[in-house]
């Protein structure tokens, strides 16, 4: 499969469309490597964003951001964080109203997070 990374050979996508690929080694070890497609997602974040306002009927619950897996597990490995850890909130929401990051977000307004609780 062409979602390969080069010398990786695919073995199987994931109900979330990520592609797992692995590679055997000289040495006997293998590697693993990950992709997924976000485009999707993120054109679904950018309808969603101008849509309204995010909350629900009950305006008990807001939407604010999809991410999608692959940049979770990015954050853990090239940062060492856990995105759904809730010690982790307040680098969550700094990440999420971080216009670097605007593409993740589906609602306006920024995310705040006081006293051990996002809002």
């Amino acid at each position: 499969m062409s979602d390969a990374p080069v010398g990786f050979e695919h073995f199987f996508t994931s109900s979330y469309g990520i592609h797992h690929s692995r590679r055997v080694n000289g040495d006997g070890s293998v590697s693993y490597a990950a992709s997924q497609d976000v485009e999707a997602i993120l054109d679904h974040n950018k309808k969603l964003a101008t849509e309204n306002d995010g909350w629900n009927k009950t305006r008990d619950m807001r939407r604010v951001a999809s991410i999608p897996i692959m940049l979770l597990m990015k954050w853990q490995a090239e940062e060492g964080w856990d995105a759904f850890d809730p010690h982790n909130a307040d680098r969550l929401a700094k990440k999420l109203n971080d216009p670097d990051y605007a593409h993740l977000r589906t609602a306006p307004g920024r995310i705040g997070y006081t006293n051990g609780v996002m809002r």
